[in-house]
């Protein structure tokens, strides 16, 4: 069988598109697109699988459509907000082909849960994948000629063009078993990670981003892990070990030459111990990398963040998400104010750069909980705050609050995260207990001013050594954009 498998081209001409299982962004790095090389890697030994990454090389849908060689059965990845832009490879393999090549979306959040919808509104998309993809996708090809009912986490049209949704997939019981992702099919050397390296300047090197663990115990309400069978997720932690960690990093380094990595595990230390080994090992191997992650707040300490930055850490993100400890256990992050603000002092110690997540809008907060949340966020002194707006997504226990409490404001959240980027910005859809949409929106952007006015003068205009680096690698022009900010946000 003949397989495609296509990263969509860009959404911003200007930057490029990370589409991950949350939603998408617009990123000034090349994102490696793990979800489709770990694909490739579980096919390419049984299937012939060719891929094309519009994205990374700058493809348009003309130069997209004048590439797709012929072939069976096309495979492509989306994001929340991205469908109704992506889903022309479906149109395009069908004008090009016709109606024999079968088409095959994967995304994380909203297909999933309505997959009888999506197929309704998009004739030339003929399966959904319903979770994990390397669990799934294999299934798909084995009752491809025989019985596409019997294959697991899917939804489909059958012969008469009725919708068929299928029984949960189960999932992956070992990630050692995964076969090394398919790197030789990708364009390798286009790929990139990104790092804040000064206040205004993030550093790009050679890298990818790459997963050693899958799903995550802790339950977060806005979090779709572990929020429904149908994603893929089952809310047991999962792990590569160390030796097979290191042995694909490794593999990355000799062949390519690519020291840069994005650990895409949510919560990387969460297995402290494994972590440490595998810190262990970049340093024991001289790998020499530079590396990002994201972890909790309750998941390190001072001489692992000491280990982590011998082993080429520069960034990790934090995700805080209130100042008001009441507030953020609901959100089962369960440490205090002063355990924070010392871990990110520890981390910056160490000479990692520290990101702290907030998320504006949860249904228990108030003016109250949102003034905390504006002050722990200047008590971290961290690298970079980013503030997002609380998201209810589809089956995620924030969307039952919401819709049980009448807390929404979208009449139709699907038609709404079709084309509509969430997440990121100040557009609420869902009030909280106390405050409208309105109000929200507001305070939203008055802490969202003060704090960048608060690190703008703290890490920048009263630090002279700070702007002659933002001058050398830079240029006066990013000066001048910090000082509009700073000015636009008084």
């Amino acid at each position: 069988m003949r397989i495609l498998l296509i990263n969509p081209p860009k959404y911003d001409k200007r930057l490029y598109t990370l589409r991950d299982e949350i939603c998408f962004q617009n990123v000034k790095y090349v994102p490696f697109p793990i979800r489709l090389a770990q694909i490739g890697g579980v096919l390419k030994h049984v299937s012939d699988v060719q891929v094309i990454d519009a994205n990374a090389l700058e493809l348009g849908w003309r130069e997209l459509e004048e590439q797709m060689p012929e072939c069976d059965m096309i495979i492509f990845q989306s994001a929340a907000g991205l469908i109704a832009h992506d889903i022309k490879v479906a149109d395009i393999a069908k004008r090009k082909f016709g109606g024999n090549v079968k088409t095959i979306l994967i995304e994380t959040v909203l297909a999933p849960i309505y997959p009888e919808r999506m197929l309704e509104d998009f004739p030339n998309l003929d399966i959904i994948v319903r979770g994990q993809p390397e669990v799934v996708i294999p299934d798909i090809i084995k009752n491809m000629e025989l019985e596409l009912k019997n294959a697991r986490g899917i939804a489909f049209r059958d012969a008469d063009g009725k919708i068929v949704a299928t029984d949960a997939a189960s999932t992956m019981s070992s990630l050692d078993e995964l076969p090394f992702m398919a790197y030789d099919l990708f364009p390798m050397d286009r790929y990139s990670i990104g790092y804040l390296d000064l206040p205004f300047h993030e550093k790009l090197v050679p890298g990818i981003r790459i997963r050693t663990t899958r799903d995550c115990p802790y339950g977060c309400p806005f979090c779709i892990i572990g929020s429904s069978k149908w994603r893929g997720y089952d809310r047991k932690w999962k792990a590569m070990s160390p030796e097979r960690a290191l042995s694909e990093l490794e593999y990355v380094v000799d062949k390519y030459k690519i020291h840069g990595f994005f650990f895409w595990d949510e919560t990387f230390t969460l297995g402290q111990t494994r972590a440490e080994k595998i810190c262990d090992g970049i340093i024991d191997r001289n790998l020499n990398l530079e590396w990002r992650c994201l972890t909790r707040i309750d998941c390190i300490n001072q001489s692992f963040l000491e280990k982590m930055a011998r082993a080429g850490c520069k960034l990790i993100e934090y995700g805080i998400e209130s100042g008001d400890p009441s507030v953020r256990k609901d959100m089962q992050k369960n440490f205090s104010n002063q355990e924070a603000i010392n871990i990110i002092k520890q981390t910056k110690d160490a000479g990692i750069k520290a990101n702290c997540d907030l998320i504006v809008g949860m249904p228990w907060d108030d003016k109250n909980t949102l003034h905390r949340t504006f002050e722990l966020a200047k008590k971290l002194d961290a690298d970079n705050i980013h503030l997002t707006m609380a998201f209810p997504y589809p089956k995620t226990q924030l969307y039952d609050i919401a819709e049980r409490e009448s807390l929404l404001n979208v009449e139709d959240i699907y038609n709404l995260m079709l084309e509509e980027r969430v997440r990121v910005g100040a557009h609420a859809v869902m009030r909280t207990r106390s405050l409208s949409s309105d109000e929200l929106e507001k305070i939203w952007e008055r802490i969202r001013k003060g704090v960048n006015r608060y690190y703008l003068f703290k890490n920048v205009i009263r630090r002279p050594s700070i702007i002659r680096d933002i001058l050398r690698k830079r240029g006066f022009s990013a000066i001048l954009k910090g000082m509009r900010m700073l000015v636009k946000n008084t």
